[in-house]
């Protein structure tokens, strides 16, 4: 019995397509080819490719040290999926990694700078200004290296020039503006 009314059901629901009830509702929806369902295939499956891709490229570059070129990949990976979790961490690494890149750099300049401005100041036998310049240095090289236990010991020995006031008509000419 339960059969027959689910027949029954069929048949009624069909009789309302076919007489016009839902058939327009339904005729609007296309229907893709095979063609179109073998392109949309396709290209699904070279964005993913494309994705895999570039992923792969960038933590190749990652792992050179070319940050660039990383970021570069990790934002082209996040066009073909966006929103990505791990493409969003590569671009956000990658920021992180060059922004430390710049700050290194600069460290290292300044550090040039000084080392410059205590090469011309001992020179000048302008002690205030050495002492100044072996100050800055202290701060910049890092904490373990020889090259800071040397420079506090050098400032030692300013210290004793700067007490005798040796060359006192020689302060403060080779810094910039003066600065000590």
């Amino acid at each position: 019995m339960e059969m027959v009314g689910k027949i029954a059901v069929g048949l009624a629901l069909g009789a309302t397509l076919v007489s016009g009830g839902l058939g327009p509702a339904l005729a609007k929806t296309p229907t893709p080819t095979a063609e179109e369902f073998s392109l949309d295939s396709r290209l699904k499956q070279t964005r993913s490719q494309s994705y895999r891709y570039a992923m792969l490229a960038g933590y190749s570059a990652a792992e050179l040290g070319d940050y660039h070129t990383a970021l570069i990949n990790f934002r082209r990976a996040l066009t073909f999926r966006p929103g990505d979790r791990y493409a969003t961490a590569g671009v956000r690494n990658m920021q992180t990694y060059i922004a430390q890149e710049r700050a290194e750099a600069a460290k290292q300049a300044e550090i040039a700078q000084r080392q410059a401005n205590l090469a011309a100041a001992v020179e000048a036998s302008d002690w205030a200004c050495a002492a100044a310049s072996v100050d800055r240095l202290v701060v910049l090289v890092p904490p373990t290296s020889a090259d800071r236990a040397r420079l506090i010991a050098y400032r030692g020995e300013l210290a004793g020039f700067i007490q005798a006031r040796a060359n006192l008509e020689q302060w403060s000419t080779v810094c910039p503006g003066g600065q000590v």
